[in-house]
């Protein structure tokens, strides 16, 4: 459509010239540990999670997830309400909103490409591929029973779909199933481009499988990712699971694998052979014993 006043928008590409990345996990998966090794690179930002682009209403933070739907989809939004509004217009506002902000901190710590971590937004891929089709995208994964066990105690519920839980391991374990499933499934749908990791093989040869993922994002070799933390980073606070995990373990190690083989009751295990086995198999865990 053509006016004699139109506002040229530019395309959702990044102001910096390297596409971003969006690290996807259920918490608990090792996600911190990877964002930390990740903007120790001395060219990639990595900062604290960003609740504020796809959290839905039910948290505390509103979203530019929710503000896009209601745009876009409500009688009263920009689209339905206003004649020469079109959806992708709202999309590609939101994608420049996005990545103006965050390459604005990339280049703050003199770095040329920006990447995000919020757990939940691997539950919220469509409407990042929507925002960000060029974007790299990066999914680590962990055993179900150990993120399960490890999300156990951290909160007092934890968010399913679009409502809240009590914190259990039946839940947690759930929750594993359920949104490692969708993100296979949108994923596949949308034909996306990204690298799987496992957390296992992370933390016993970190030096093999972040060299395979810097082979995907196209980036140079750094010894720095091994040493996250000797690295400056950014946080919001310390009481999160994952930052605390980070900090007190001060090291790479592999202290937290298969920790299901001696925690399990004969109720998880009956619990976890009747709702996660046939995925845990397929990611390629051993059977539940």
């Amino acid at each position: 459509m053509e006016t004699s006043n139109q506002v040229q928008i530019g395309s959702n590409k990044s102001t910096l010239e390297p596409p971003p990345i969006f690290i996807l996990g259920v918490p608990r998966s090792g996600t911190t540990l990877l964002r930390m090794m990740i903007d120790s690179h001395p060219e990639i930002m990595c900062g604290p999670e960003a609740p504020w682009i796809t959290n839905q209403q039910l948290d505390w933070a509103p979203s530019l997830r929710s503000l896009t739907r209601f745009l876009t989809r409500n009688e009263w939004g920009a689209v339905k309400a206003f004649k020469g509004v079109e959806q992708d217009l709202i999309y590609q506002l939101m994608a420049n909103f996005i990545d103006e902000i965050m390459s604005a901190s990339a280049r703050s710590h003199g770095k040329i490409q920006w990447a995000e971590k919020t757990p939940r937004n691997i539950i919220a891929l469509p409407f990042l591929y929507q925002l960000f089709p060029h974007a790299k995208f990066v999914h680590i994964y962990r055993d179900g029973r150990d993120v399960a066990l490890s999300t156990v105690g951290k909160w007092k519920t934890i968010p399913i779909s679009d409502k809240k839980v009590k914190n259990n391991y039946k839940n947690a374990l759930k929750r594993w199933v359920d949104w490692n499933q969708k993100f296979c499934k949108d994923a596949k749908k949308v034909n996306l481009n990204y690298i799987s990791i496992r957390y296992e093989d992370l933390v016993t040869s970190p030096q093999t499988e972040i060299g395979k993922l810097l082979e995907f994002l196209e980036v140079e070799w750094s010894d720095k990712v091994l040493e996250p933390h000797a690295v400056e980073h950014d946080i919001v606070t310390m009481k999160g699971a994952g930052m605390q995990t980070f900090f007190n373990r001060n090291s790479i190690d592999t202290a937290s694998l298969y920790r299901w083989k001696k925690e399990l009751n004969w109720l998880q295990k009956r619990t976890t052979k009747s709702i996660a086995e046939e995925t845990l198999l397929k990611f390629g865990y051993e059977p539940t014993m």
